[in-house]
């Protein structure tokens, strides 16, 4: 989002004070930028100048406004007891907005408590620690502690910061909406794989996409029933299925509760079909945690032949 000098006419102006930026009010500006993203035309004003501020669309960090955490009676906290800074005020009201925004972009819809779920937990991992070290409360890296990278030198003689909060604040909301994203799908697929978890059948669970990431997901479903899922199948991406062997534990990741038989190792669509007895099978990783077959019949018997060894 550009930084502007002077308001402009026709579209949204945020503003924020001038001179040296901190994260509190870079990462609060990002929000702001994610949470209208539907809107084309928006800036961002940099002043302590009030007779400004009062005319723009919305203020934060400066002021004395909703957004401003630095009056002398602001004392609102998040019901753990942490002092709120700007962007946890900002987040507080406008994570709905950006969290829905950025996962339109992915064409997820998200349920009620799956967003209340996803913006409780960015709060606390990604946006409380900012707030924290904004109100001289705790002085962990975070995710953006980089920002303050971005400022001028001091050897510089005619800084200009506005440039230099123009480039962070861009990069902030790369990171911002990456984040989102990510944090966001690990909740989509938490639902879904539950869903299908209550369906397993004969040890094997059926999954969409390779991509989907279900190690823990399905590594804890287990501790509580009994190592029911012993491997995760998929469509493969370039073709045909594959299947994947559950480990025993997250610390054991590359291990197999099941392993794929010894005499498959290492074998290919040349040589597998005749050691396996299965006509299309086109794979078995060195490992033996990882097989690929031309048919979803194909791979549920190597599962199953894995299973009876």
């Amino acid at each position: 989002m550009r930084v502007v000098k002077h308001a402009r006419k026709g579209a949204v102006n945020f503003g924020t004070h001038n001179g040296i930026f901190h994260c509190d009010e870079v990462v609060g500006i990002a929000i702001l930028e994610l949470a209208h993203m539907n809107i084309s035309e928006k800036y961002v004003v940099r002043t302590r100048d009030t007779e400004i501020l009062k005319n723009l669309y919305l203020v934060i960090d400066v002021g004395g406004g909703e957004y401003d955490h630095h009056m002398s009676n602001f004392n609102t906290r998040r019901p753990t007891g942490e002092k709120y800074a700007s962007a946890g005020l900002v987040w507080r009201t406008f994570a709905d907005e950006a969290i829905k925004n950025v996962m339109a972009e992915e064409n997820v819809s998200m349920t009620r408590d799956e967003l209340e779920n996803l913006k409780a937990q960015i709060d606390i991992e990604i946006i409380l620690p900012v707030d924290l070290e904004d109100n001289g409360e705790g002085k962990n890296k975070h995710r953006f502690s980089f920002i303050p990278d971005f400022l001028p030198s001091y050897l510089v003689k005619e800084p200009d910061f506005d440039e230099c909060f123009e480039i962070v604040e861009n990069v902030v909301v790369k990171i911002l909406k990456a984040t989102i994203k990510s944090m966001g799908m690990k909740i989509k697929i938490k639902t879904d794989l539950t869903r299908k978890l209550s369906q397993v059948e004969n040890g094997i669970l059926q999954i969409p996409a390779q991509n989907m990431t279900w190690t823990e997901i399905v590594v804890e479903h287990n501790k509580s029933h009994d190592n029911e899922v012993k491997f995760v199948m998929f469509p493969y991406p370039t073709g045909g299925w594959a299947a994947q062997a559950v480990p025993p534990s997250m610390e054991d990741e590359f291990g197999q509760l099941v392993p794929f038989p010894r005499e498959w190792a290492g074998g290919n669509e040349k040589t597998l079909p005749e050691i396996s007895g299965i006509k299309d099978a086109t794979f078995c990783h060195n490992g033996r945690f990882f097989v690929r077959a031309k048919t979803k019949e194909s791979v549920i018997k190597m599962c199953e032949l894995a299973m009876n060894m």
